[in-house]
């Protein structure tokens, strides 16, 4: 220690002064110091997960039949929640569920340093990110369950034979007609069909998620699917199929019942 530094130091203090030390403000520097902890986590990641899949295997399945009329086909489990979300924008609502909500997705993720600057991570001091979070692992976790469910009941339907059967909830048997030409498609009931049914029961009634309605009008009259309609069914059906009026549940059920192909 210099002389000048024996001189100004006082007795019983330590030996060396921080004259302009600064309190640590608890921010860090982006680079090195923040990049190099998340290139370290993905690196382990990275290590973990090939680790796994050496271990691993994955098994093929059986060779692809394209004369088999029955196999119905499914995305990779991770992309569950997205398959089952565009079921929800059929016919001329599909842009919506494979443009522009994407795009929006998108520019809310580029706008996310603009849109919450706080400096607290915790949830509570952060409400509209933490509240945004669960919704989004919620509803991945909600389609996916949804989606798998659905797959299991459209193979499970596949697999069944006979000319007639009871159709996925329904309280009567629906025949499977050798005609398919749709009937009577000037009657408001088919564009309302069209526009929020299709979806489910097919743009020709054939089905896919919901069940097959081809001859459903040799089976009831609309007073009998009339109360069907209103109340839904299991395992898929909410109450009105998202009809959103009387007006529109009466005539799509006006139409069904003239649906008598043989």
């Amino acid at each position: 220690m210099s002389a000048e530094d024996s001189k100004d130091r006082i007795k019983g203090a330590p030996r060396k002064r921080w004259v302009n030390r600064k309190m640590h403000d608890g921010r860090e520097p982006f680079f090195p110091n923040f990049l190099l902890k998340e290139w370290i986590a993905g690196a382990m990641f990275l290590t973990a997960f090939m680790i796994w899949v050496i271990n691993n295997h994955v098994h093929l399945g059986s060779i692809a039949n394209p004369s088999d009329s029955t196999y119905i086909p499914m995305p990779d489990w991770y992309f569950y929640f997205l398959y089952q979300f565009l079921k929800y924008f059929p016919g001329p609502d599909l842009a919506w569920g494979t443009v522009a909500v994407p795009i929006i997705s998108i520019l809310l993720l580029m706008f996310v340093p603009w849109l919450d600057r706080g400096k607290s991570r915790r949830p509570i001091h952060r409400p509209i990110a933490a509240t945004a979070m669960v919704l989004f692992v919620f509803m991945s976790i909600w389609l996916t369950a949804e989606a798998y469910q659905q797959h299991q009941y459209e193979v499970s339907g596949s697999a069944g034979g006979g000319t007639k059967s009871a159709a996925g909830g329904l309280p009567f048997a629906v025949s499977h007609p050798t005609s398919t030409a749709l009937l009577n498609t000037s009657m408001p009931g088919y564009t309302v069909f069209q526009n929020t049914c299709s979806g489910c029961h097919g743009t020709d009634l054939k089905g896919g998620f919901g069940p097959e309605l081809l001859g459903i009008g040799n089976e009831a009259t609309s007073s009998q699917l009339l109360p069907v309609v209103k109340k839904g069914f299991n395992p898929n059906m909410p109450p009105a199929g998202g009809l959103t009026s009387s007006v529109q549940i009466q005539q799509v059920v006006d139409w069904l019942a003239t649906q008598t192909q043989k």
